[in-house]
Protein backbone atom coordinates (compact mmCIF):
# COMPACT_ATOMS: atom_id res chain seq x y z
CA UNK A 1 0.00 0.00 0.00
CA UNK A 2 1.15 3.45 -1.19
CA UNK A 3 2.00 5.99 1.68
CA UNK A 4 -0.07 8.96 1.66
CA UNK A 5 2.31 11.32 1.50
CA UNK A 6 4.56 9.45 -0.88
CA UNK A 7 1.55 9.27 -3.22
CA UNK A 8 2.08 13.12 -4.96
CA UNK A 9 5.96 12.32 -5.09
CA UNK A 10 5.55 9.10 -6.84
CA UNK A 11 3.33 10.96 -9.39
CA UNK A 12 5.29 13.59 -10.06
CA UNK A 13 8.44 11.45 -11.05
CA UNK A 14 6.22 9.42 -13.48
CA UNK A 15 5.01 12.43 -14.44
CA UNK A 16 8.19 13.90 -15.21
CA UNK A 17 9.46 10.64 -17.13
CA UNK A 18 8.95 10.23 -20.55
CA UNK A 19 5.96 8.40 -20.38
CA UNK A 20 3.96 11.03 -18.64
CA UNK A 21 5.17 14.02 -20.88
CA UNK A 22 3.07 14.86 -24.21
CA UNK A 23 4.73 16.30 -27.00
CA UNK A 24 3.86 19.77 -26.37
CA UNK A 25 4.69 19.99 -22.73
CA UNK A 26 7.95 18.52 -23.19
CA UNK A 27 9.41 21.89 -24.57
CA UNK A 28 8.31 23.94 -22.09
CA UNK A 29 9.84 22.12 -19.13
CA UNK A 30 12.97 22.23 -21.35
CA UNK A 31 12.73 25.65 -21.44
CA UNK A 32 12.39 26.45 -17.65
CA UNK A 33 14.98 23.90 -17.22
CA UNK A 34 17.88 25.76 -19.38
CA UNK A 35 16.41 29.15 -17.65
CA UNK A 36 17.35 27.54 -14.33
CA UNK A 37 20.40 26.21 -15.39
CA UNK A 38 21.58 29.45 -16.86
CA UNK A 39 21.23 31.56 -13.92
CA UNK A 40 22.49 29.14 -11.24
CA UNK A 41 25.70 28.65 -13.85
CA UNK A 42 25.81 33.00 -14.15
CA UNK A 43 24.93 32.92 -9.90
CA UNK A 44 28.73 30.38 -9.70
CA UNK A 45 30.57 32.61 -12.28
CA UNK A 46 29.49 35.81 -10.93
CA UNK A 47 30.06 35.19 -7.45
CA UNK A 48 33.91 33.49 -8.08
CA UNK A 49 34.66 36.11 -10.77
CA UNK A 50 33.69 39.06 -7.89
CA UNK A 51 35.53 37.00 -4.58
CA UNK A 52 38.58 36.28 -7.35
CA UNK A 53 39.03 39.72 -8.00
CA UNK A 54 38.38 40.98 -3.96
CA UNK A 55 40.79 38.32 -3.07
CA UNK A 56 43.56 39.11 -5.74
CA UNK A 57 43.30 43.16 -5.13
CA UNK A 58 43.04 42.56 -1.52
CA UNK A 59 46.40 40.36 -1.66
CA UNK A 60 48.27 43.08 -3.80
CA UNK A 61 47.29 46.13 -1.69
CA UNK A 62 48.59 43.49 1.36
CA UNK A 63 51.78 43.02 -0.43
CA UNK A 64 52.71 46.66 -0.05
CA UNK A 65 51.92 46.03 3.66
CA UNK A 66 50.55 43.57 5.61
CA UNK A 67 47.38 42.39 7.35
CA UNK A 68 48.10 44.73 9.99
CA UNK A 69 50.82 46.73 11.43
CA UNK A 70 51.92 47.98 14.61
CA UNK A 71 52.86 51.80 15.07
CA UNK A 72 53.83 54.28 17.50
CA UNK A 73 50.43 55.50 19.31
CA UNK A 74 52.25 59.33 19.19
CA UNK A 75 52.22 60.82 15.75
CA UNK A 76 55.04 62.63 16.38
CA UNK A 77 57.14 59.93 16.71
CA UNK A 78 57.37 58.05 13.45
CA UNK A 79 59.24 55.32 14.94
CA UNK A 80 58.85 52.20 17.56
CA UNK A 81 61.96 50.76 19.49
CA UNK A 82 62.35 47.27 18.13
CA UNK A 83 61.98 44.59 20.90
CA UNK A 84 62.80 40.96 20.53
CA UNK A 85 60.20 40.41 23.61
CA UNK A 86 57.32 41.78 21.45
CA UNK A 87 57.89 40.19 18.69
CA UNK A 88 57.69 36.59 20.33
CA UNK A 89 54.35 37.29 22.27
CA UNK A 90 52.94 38.37 18.70
CA UNK A 91 54.35 35.76 16.82
CA UNK A 92 52.66 33.14 19.61
CA UNK A 93 49.57 34.05 18.38
CA UNK A 94 47.26 31.45 17.19
CA UNK A 95 46.05 34.18 14.52
CA UNK A 96 49.50 35.53 13.55
CA UNK A 97 51.80 33.81 10.33
CA UNK A 98 54.79 36.16 10.19
CA UNK A 99 55.85 39.58 12.05
CA UNK A 100 58.30 41.97 9.91
CA UNK A 101 60.12 45.07 10.99
CA UNK A 102 59.00 47.23 8.19
CA UNK A 103 60.83 51.09 7.34
CA UNK A 104 59.02 54.18 5.28
CA UNK A 105 60.17 57.43 4.41
CA UNK A 106 58.91 60.23 1.71
CA UNK A 107 61.27 60.76 -0.74
CA UNK A 108 62.31 62.59 -4.15
CA UNK A 109 63.77 59.84 -7.09
CA UNK A 110 65.46 62.11 -9.74
CA UNK A 111 66.62 60.83 -13.26
CA UNK A 112 68.14 62.62 -16.10
CA UNK A 113 64.72 63.09 -17.24
CA UNK A 114 62.87 64.74 -14.45
CA UNK A 115 61.86 63.22 -11.01
CA UNK A 116 58.88 62.04 -9.15
CA UNK A 117 58.04 61.93 -5.46
CA UNK A 118 57.75 58.70 -3.99
CA UNK A 119 57.22 56.42 -0.68
CA UNK A 120 60.77 55.11 -0.20
CA UNK A 121 60.19 51.40 1.77
CA UNK A 122 63.40 49.69 3.02
CA UNK A 123 64.03 46.07 2.42
CA UNK A 124 66.78 43.55 4.45
CA UNK A 125 67.08 40.13 4.76
CA UNK A 126 64.56 40.85 7.58
CA UNK A 127 62.04 42.36 5.79
CA UNK A 128 59.26 40.47 3.54
CA UNK A 129 60.59 40.15 0.05
CA UNK A 130 57.92 37.51 -1.45
CA UNK A 131 56.06 40.81 -3.41
CA UNK A 132 59.46 42.04 -5.38
CA UNK A 133 59.79 38.31 -6.09
CA UNK A 134 56.05 37.32 -7.33
CA UNK A 135 55.72 40.63 -9.49
CA UNK A 136 59.73 41.24 -10.43
CA UNK A 137 59.83 41.82 -14.58
CA UNK A 138 63.45 42.62 -14.80
CA UNK A 139 66.29 42.49 -12.63
CA UNK A 140 67.28 40.53 -9.81
CA UNK A 141 66.00 41.15 -5.74
CA UNK A 142 69.08 42.99 -4.92
CA UNK A 143 70.09 42.06 -1.66
CA UNK A 144 69.75 45.65 0.35
CA UNK A 145 73.18 45.81 2.17
CA UNK A 146 72.92 49.54 1.90
CA UNK A 147 75.57 48.91 -1.49
CA UNK A 148 73.27 47.52 -3.85
CA UNK A 149 70.76 48.75 -6.21
CA UNK A 150 67.13 49.79 -6.22
CA UNK A 151 63.80 48.48 -7.40
CA UNK A 152 60.82 50.36 -8.77
CA UNK A 153 57.88 50.21 -10.87
CA UNK A 154 57.38 49.76 -14.52
CA UNK A 155 55.51 53.07 -14.84
CA UNK A 156 57.89 55.11 -12.74
CA UNK A 157 60.96 53.31 -14.75
CA UNK A 158 59.20 54.93 -18.40
CA UNK A 159 58.21 58.08 -16.54
CA UNK A 160 61.56 58.82 -15.70
CA UNK A 161 63.34 56.84 -19.02
CA UNK A 162 65.06 54.79 -16.92
CA UNK A 163 66.49 51.11 -17.99
CA UNK A 164 67.77 48.60 -15.49
CA UNK A 165 71.47 49.33 -14.00
CA UNK A 166 71.25 53.16 -15.09
CA UNK A 167 71.82 55.32 -12.38
CA UNK A 168 69.95 57.51 -10.27
CA UNK A 169 69.42 59.61 -7.46
CA UNK A 170 67.29 59.57 -4.20
CA UNK A 171 66.31 62.03 -1.92
CA UNK A 172 65.52 61.49 1.31
CA UNK A 173 63.00 63.88 3.31
CA UNK A 174 62.70 63.31 7.09
CA UNK A 175 64.60 63.79 10.38
CA UNK A 176 67.02 66.67 11.89
CA UNK A 177 69.27 66.60 8.68
CA UNK A 178 66.64 67.40 6.18
CA UNK A 179 67.13 66.10 2.99
CA UNK A 180 69.69 64.16 1.66
CA UNK A 181 70.44 62.66 -1.97
CA UNK A 182 71.88 59.45 -2.55
CA UNK A 183 73.41 57.87 -5.53
CA UNK A 184 71.84 54.36 -6.51
CA UNK A 185 71.82 52.00 -9.27
CA UNK A 186 68.22 50.53 -10.46
CA UNK A 187 68.54 46.58 -9.86
CA UNK A 188 65.07 45.75 -10.73
CA UNK A 189 61.61 46.82 -11.93
CA UNK A 190 58.66 45.20 -11.07
CA UNK A 191 54.93 45.88 -11.62
CA UNK A 192 51.81 44.58 -9.58
CA UNK A 193 49.34 46.23 -12.07
CA UNK A 194 47.98 48.28 -8.92
CA UNK A 195 48.84 51.81 -10.31
CA UNK A 196 48.28 53.71 -7.79
CA UNK A 197 50.75 51.51 -5.37
CA UNK A 198 52.97 50.98 -9.03
CA UNK A 199 53.48 55.07 -9.03
CA UNK A 200 53.54 55.56 -5.07
CA UNK A 201 56.51 52.92 -3.93
CA UNK A 202 59.99 52.38 -4.55
CA UNK A 203 62.02 49.77 -2.86
CA UNK A 204 65.64 50.83 -1.49
CA UNK A 205 68.22 49.60 1.15
CA UNK A 206 66.86 49.44 4.71
CA UNK A 207 70.29 51.64 6.04
CA UNK A 208 69.31 54.57 3.51
CA UNK A 209 66.06 55.23 5.42
CA UNK A 210 67.40 54.29 8.82
CA UNK A 211 70.20 56.88 8.84
CA UNK A 212 68.50 59.51 7.37
CA UNK A 213 65.09 59.61 8.85
CA UNK A 214 65.81 61.26 12.37
CA UNK A 215 65.29 58.08 14.22
CA UNK A 216 68.83 58.25 16.44
CA UNK A 217 72.27 59.10 16.61
CA UNK A 218 75.36 57.16 14.77
CA UNK A 219 78.40 57.47 17.35
CA UNK A 220 81.71 56.41 15.72
CA UNK A 221 85.70 56.31 17.70
CA UNK A 222 88.48 57.02 15.66
CA UNK A 223 91.57 56.14 16.71
CA UNK A 224 94.69 57.93 16.56
CA UNK A 225 97.74 56.93 18.13
CA UNK A 226 97.23 56.96 21.63
CA UNK A 227 94.19 59.10 21.54
CA UNK A 228 90.34 58.80 20.53
CA UNK A 229 87.99 60.90 19.80
CA UNK A 230 84.00 60.59 18.84
CA UNK A 231 82.22 61.62 15.99
CA UNK A 232 78.43 61.30 16.06
CA UNK A 233 76.01 61.97 13.13
CA UNK A 234 72.26 62.22 13.03
CA UNK A 235 71.56 65.45 14.58
CA UNK A 236 70.86 69.72 14.13
CA UNK A 237 73.56 69.95 17.09
CA UNK A 238 76.23 68.54 19.06
CA UNK A 239 75.06 65.72 21.09
CA UNK A 240 76.14 65.08 24.38
CA UNK A 241 78.90 63.01 25.08
CA UNK A 242 80.22 60.77 27.91
CA UNK A 243 83.12 58.86 28.62
CA UNK A 244 83.10 55.90 30.96
CA UNK A 245 85.50 52.75 31.69
CA UNK A 246 84.12 49.18 32.57
CA UNK A 247 86.29 47.00 34.68
CA UNK A 248 87.02 43.13 34.20
CA UNK A 249 84.47 42.59 36.78
CA UNK A 250 81.73 44.57 35.34
CA UNK A 251 81.95 48.20 37.56
CA UNK A 252 81.73 51.11 34.95
CA UNK A 253 83.52 54.03 36.53
CA UNK A 254 82.98 58.06 34.78
CA UNK A 255 85.96 59.16 32.98
CA UNK A 256 87.06 62.85 33.30
CA UNK A 257 86.87 63.66 29.83
CA UNK A 258 84.25 65.99 28.40
CA UNK A 259 83.02 66.48 24.62
CA UNK A 260 84.19 64.72 21.85
CA UNK A 261 87.93 64.99 22.33
CA UNK A 262 90.44 63.47 21.70
CA UNK A 263 91.36 62.21 24.70
CA UNK A 264 94.74 60.23 25.75
CA UNK A 265 94.15 56.73 26.30
CA UNK A 266 96.76 56.54 28.94
CA UNK A 267 94.39 58.06 31.39
CA UNK A 268 92.34 54.86 31.15
CA UNK A 269 92.92 51.86 33.84
CA UNK A 270 90.48 49.62 32.79
CA UNK A 271 90.22 47.32 29.09
CA UNK A 272 86.78 48.44 28.20
CA UNK A 273 86.12 52.23 27.38
CA UNK A 274 82.63 53.14 26.88
CA UNK A 275 80.81 56.03 24.98
CA UNK A 276 77.22 57.43 24.81
CA UNK A 277 75.75 60.17 22.61
CA UNK A 278 72.69 61.62 23.73
CA UNK A 279 70.58 63.89 21.70
CA UNK A 280 70.29 67.52 22.64
CA UNK A 281 67.53 68.23 19.64
CA UNK A 282 64.37 68.58 21.25
CA UNK A 283 62.24 68.88 18.39
CA UNK A 284 63.76 65.11 17.52
CA UNK A 285 63.39 62.48 19.74
CA UNK A 286 66.65 60.77 18.41
CA UNK A 287 67.82 57.42 19.85
CA UNK A 288 71.12 57.49 21.52
CA UNK A 289 73.89 55.36 20.88
CA UNK A 290 76.76 53.70 22.43
CA UNK A 291 80.65 52.96 21.09
CA UNK A 292 83.25 50.52 22.33
CA UNK A 293 87.16 50.48 22.64
CA UNK A 294 88.84 47.41 24.11
CA UNK A 295 92.32 46.43 25.45
CA UNK A 296 93.94 43.40 24.05
CA UNK A 297 97.71 42.59 24.37
CA UNK A 298 98.16 46.17 25.10
CA UNK A 299 96.41 47.20 22.03
CA UNK A 300 93.27 49.73 21.97
CA UNK A 301 90.79 48.56 19.03
CA UNK A 302 86.73 49.97 18.34
CA UNK A 303 84.80 46.96 18.89
CA UNK A 304 81.57 47.12 16.10
CA UNK A 305 78.21 47.59 18.09
CA UNK A 306 75.98 49.48 15.28
CA UNK A 307 74.53 52.64 15.54
CA UNK A 308 71.73 54.03 17.39
CA UNK A 309 68.68 53.98 14.65
CA UNK A 310 69.21 50.04 13.78
CA UNK A 311 67.44 49.78 17.07
CA UNK A 312 64.37 51.47 15.79
CA UNK A 313 62.07 50.89 12.59
CA UNK A 314 58.95 52.56 11.52
CA UNK A 315 56.80 49.85 12.77
CA UNK A 316 55.58 45.66 12.23
CA UNK A 317 54.46 44.07 9.59
CA UNK A 318 51.96 41.57 10.72
CA UNK A 319 50.84 38.83 8.27
CA UNK A 320 47.76 36.38 9.33
CA UNK A 321 46.75 33.21 8.66
CA UNK A 322 44.39 32.24 6.30
CA UNK A 323 40.87 33.00 6.86
CA UNK A 324 41.22 34.53 10.36
CA UNK A 325 38.74 36.74 10.68
CA UNK A 326 40.78 40.66 10.67
CA UNK A 327 39.00 42.61 13.54
CA UNK A 328 39.19 39.78 15.78
CA UNK A 329 42.91 39.16 15.38
CA UNK A 330 43.33 42.95 15.56
CA UNK A 331 41.92 43.05 18.72
CA UNK A 332 44.28 40.13 20.12
CA UNK A 333 47.25 41.63 18.77
CA UNK A 334 46.62 45.13 20.13
CA UNK A 335 45.72 43.38 23.85
CA UNK A 336 49.53 41.82 23.44
CA UNK A 337 51.00 45.22 22.73
CA UNK A 338 52.94 47.37 25.29
CA UNK A 339 51.47 51.01 26.32
CA UNK A 340 52.49 53.42 23.23
CA UNK A 341 52.19 51.15 20.71
CA UNK A 342 48.73 50.91 18.22
CA UNK A 343 47.16 48.81 15.20
CA UNK A 344 45.99 49.58 11.91
CA UNK A 345 44.50 46.96 9.35
CA UNK A 346 44.86 47.02 5.77
CA UNK A 347 41.56 48.43 5.21
CA UNK A 348 42.19 51.23 7.51
CA UNK A 349 45.24 51.92 5.93
CA UNK A 350 43.42 51.70 2.37
CA UNK A 351 39.57 52.60 3.16
CA UNK A 352 38.87 53.64 -0.42
CA UNK A 353 40.08 50.57 -2.19
CA UNK A 354 37.85 48.06 0.32
CA UNK A 355 35.08 50.45 0.54
CA UNK A 356 35.07 49.81 -3.64
CA UNK A 357 35.60 46.37 -3.38
CA UNK A 358 33.09 45.74 -0.80
CA UNK A 359 30.41 47.33 -3.39
CA UNK A 360 31.21 45.02 -5.81
CA UNK A 361 29.12 42.16 -3.43
CA UNK A 362 26.18 44.77 -4.33
CA UNK A 363 26.65 43.53 -8.02
CA UNK A 364 26.45 39.89 -6.97
CA UNK A 365 23.72 40.41 -4.78
CA UNK A 366 21.59 42.42 -7.77
CA UNK A 367 22.56 39.04 -10.24
CA UNK A 368 20.98 36.25 -7.24
CA UNK A 369 18.40 38.91 -7.26
CA UNK A 370 17.91 38.55 -11.22
CA UNK A 371 18.51 35.14 -11.67
CA UNK A 372 16.11 34.11 -9.01
CA UNK A 373 13.39 36.27 -10.08
CA UNK A 374 13.62 34.97 -13.70
CA UNK A 375 13.54 31.29 -12.51
CA UNK A 376 11.02 32.07 -10.75
CA UNK A 377 8.87 33.21 -13.83
CA UNK A 378 10.19 30.54 -15.79
CA UNK A 379 8.84 27.82 -13.82
CA UNK A 380 5.43 29.56 -12.79
CA UNK A 381 4.97 29.12 -16.90
CA UNK A 382 6.25 26.06 -16.95
CA UNK A 383 4.13 24.92 -14.05
CA UNK A 384 1.21 26.88 -14.81
CA UNK A 385 1.10 25.20 -18.57
CA UNK A 386 1.56 21.36 -17.12
CA UNK A 387 -1.46 22.15 -15.08
CA UNK A 388 -3.61 23.03 -18.05
CA UNK A 389 -2.15 19.70 -19.81
CA UNK A 390 -3.03 17.38 -16.83
CA UNK A 391 -6.87 18.85 -16.37
CA UNK A 392 -8.37 15.55 -17.56
CA UNK A 393 -6.26 13.91 -15.16
CA UNK A 394 -6.48 16.31 -12.42
CA UNK A 395 -10.38 15.62 -12.63
CA UNK A 396 -9.90 11.72 -12.44
CA UNK A 397 -7.45 12.08 -9.61
CA UNK A 398 -10.13 13.92 -7.58
CA UNK A 399 -12.88 11.75 -8.52
CA UNK A 400 -10.64 8.90 -7.49
CA UNK A 401 -10.71 10.65 -3.83
CA UNK A 402 -7.76 12.87 -4.41
CA UNK A 403 -7.82 15.51 -1.94
CA UNK A 404 -6.65 18.88 -2.96
CA UNK A 405 -4.08 18.98 -0.88
CA UNK A 406 -2.05 15.72 -2.74
CA UNK A 407 -2.89 17.39 -6.14
CA UNK A 408 -1.21 20.66 -4.67
CA UNK A 409 1.45 18.59 -4.09
CA UNK A 410 2.25 16.30 -6.98
CA UNK A 411 2.85 19.78 -9.02
CA UNK A 412 5.18 21.37 -6.16
CA UNK A 413 7.14 18.03 -6.57
CA UNK A 414 7.07 18.22 -10.09
CA UNK A 415 7.97 21.75 -9.98
CA UNK A 416 11.15 20.62 -7.44
CA UNK A 417 12.39 18.09 -9.84
CA UNK A 418 12.93 20.31 -12.51
CA UNK A 419 14.65 22.74 -10.28
CA UNK A 420 16.57 20.46 -8.83
CA UNK A 421 17.75 19.16 -12.72
CA UNK A 422 17.96 22.92 -13.41
CA UNK A 423 20.38 23.14 -10.26
CA UNK A 424 22.49 20.01 -10.88
CA UNK A 425 23.53 20.51 -14.43
CA UNK A 426 23.69 24.77 -13.81
CA UNK A 427 26.34 24.14 -11.22
CA UNK A 428 28.26 21.38 -13.56
CA UNK A 429 28.62 24.13 -16.31
CA UNK A 430 29.41 27.15 -14.00
CA UNK A 431 32.13 25.00 -12.28
CA UNK A 432 33.66 23.91 -15.67
CA UNK A 433 34.01 27.07 -16.78
CA UNK A 434 35.58 28.56 -13.64
CA UNK A 435 37.82 25.44 -13.72
CA UNK A 436 38.72 26.32 -17.37
CA UNK A 437 39.54 30.23 -16.51
CA UNK A 438 41.74 29.37 -13.39
CA UNK A 439 43.38 26.67 -15.12
CA UNK A 440 44.68 28.33 -18.62
CA UNK A 441 43.02 32.12 -17.98
CA UNK A 442 41.81 32.62 -21.84
CA UNK A 443 39.61 35.87 -20.50
CA UNK A 444 41.83 38.37 -20.04
CA UNK A 445 41.65 41.86 -18.70
CA UNK A 446 43.23 45.16 -19.26
CA UNK A 447 45.59 45.91 -16.28
CA UNK A 448 45.30 49.39 -16.13
CA UNK A 449 41.21 49.60 -15.85
CA UNK A 450 41.23 46.59 -13.94
CA UNK A 451 44.63 46.09 -12.22
CA UNK A 452 44.68 42.19 -13.24
CA UNK A 453 45.90 41.14 -16.37
CA UNK A 454 43.19 38.26 -16.65
CA UNK A 455 39.86 37.53 -14.90
CA UNK A 456 40.42 35.69 -11.39
CA UNK A 457 38.40 33.36 -9.93
CA UNK A 458 37.76 31.80 -6.59
CA UNK A 459 35.32 29.24 -5.35
CA UNK A 460 33.60 29.84 -2.29
CA UNK A 461 32.17 26.28 -1.35
CA UNK A 462 30.58 26.87 1.62
CA UNK A 463 28.69 30.15 0.26
CA UNK A 464 27.51 29.13 -2.78
CA UNK A 465 26.37 26.15 -1.09
CA UNK A 466 24.11 29.01 1.53
CA UNK A 467 23.06 30.51 -1.26
CA UNK A 468 21.49 27.87 -3.63
CA UNK A 469 19.66 26.01 -0.96
CA UNK A 470 18.02 29.57 0.14
CA UNK A 471 17.55 30.26 -3.38
CA UNK A 472 16.36 26.81 -4.15
CA UNK A 473 13.76 26.47 -1.04
CA UNK A 474 12.12 30.10 -2.12
CA UNK A 475 11.44 28.79 -5.29
CA UNK A 476 9.97 26.06 -4.25
CA UNK A 477 7.69 27.64 -1.85
CA UNK A 478 7.23 30.17 -4.79
CA UNK A 479 5.50 27.60 -7.05
CA UNK A 480 2.88 26.84 -4.03
CA UNK A 481 0.76 29.79 -5.87
CA UNK A 482 0.86 28.52 -9.47
CA UNK A 483 0.26 25.21 -7.91
CA UNK A 484 -3.22 26.18 -6.44
CA UNK A 485 -4.85 26.22 -10.16
CA UNK A 486 -4.89 22.63 -9.80
CA UNK A 487 -7.43 23.10 -6.82
CA UNK A 488 -9.88 25.10 -9.05
CA UNK A 489 -10.48 22.57 -11.41
CA UNK A 490 -13.48 20.64 -10.87
CA UNK A 491 -14.02 16.79 -11.63
CA UNK A 492 -17.06 17.02 -13.66
CA UNK A 493 -15.75 20.19 -15.63
CA UNK A 494 -12.60 17.87 -16.37
CA UNK A 495 -13.76 14.48 -17.20
CA UNK A 496 -16.44 16.40 -19.36
CA UNK A 497 -12.94 17.80 -21.49
CA UNK A 498 -11.94 14.96 -21.69
CA UNK A 499 -15.35 13.09 -23.84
Amino acid sequence: MIHRTSLPRRMAKRLAGSQGQSTWSKPVVQIATAGVTIGIALIVIATSIVHGFQSEVKELVVGFGSDIQVLNGDWRDQKIIRSKKVEQDLLSLSNVKSVYPFYTSPGIVESKSGLKGVVLKGMNLETSNGMLEKFLLEGRVPRFDGKDSVVLSLELAQRLELKLHDPLTIYLVGGPTGIRPRSMVLGGIYRTGLIEYDEEFMFVPTQAIQSTAGWGLDLQLVLNENTVEARAFGGNRSPKISWREVTPDGKVRPLGWRSKGAHPLSEVKANSVMAIAESRDLDFNLLPDTAWLSRRMGEWKVVPSGSGWDKAASGYEIYLEDGVDLWTSEAEIYAALPLGLVTETVTQQAPEMFAWLGMLDLNVEIIIGLMVLISIINMTSALLILILERRPMIGMLKALGMSDGQVLRVFIWQAARILGQGFWMGNVLGFSIVYVQEATGWVGLNPEAYYLSEVPVQLNAGFLVGVELLIFVLCVAMMFFPALASTRIRPADALRMNR
